[in-house]
């Protein structure tokens, strides 16, 4: 019983040395977020003027 509890707190103990080692990992997959967002805002901007252009085009006849 005693080594099972051994165990858990050694993998612990190596997980938080890990995260320290490797540091936060949010600000990284925010950053991803937010490019994954802005490329998203991106395309859906060059559907929006390529509509207004085919909406002039079919206008002018």
């Amino acid at each position: 019983m005693n080594s099972q509890s051994d165990i858990k707190m050694t993998d612990q103990l190596e997980r938080e040395l890990i995260e320290r080692e490797l540091g936060p990992r949010s600000p990284a997959f925010i950053d991803d977020v937010k490019s994954a967002i802005a490329a998203v805002q991106d395309v859906f901007g060059r559907l929006q003027s390529q509509a207004r252009k085919a909406k002039i085009v079919f206008a002018n006849g």
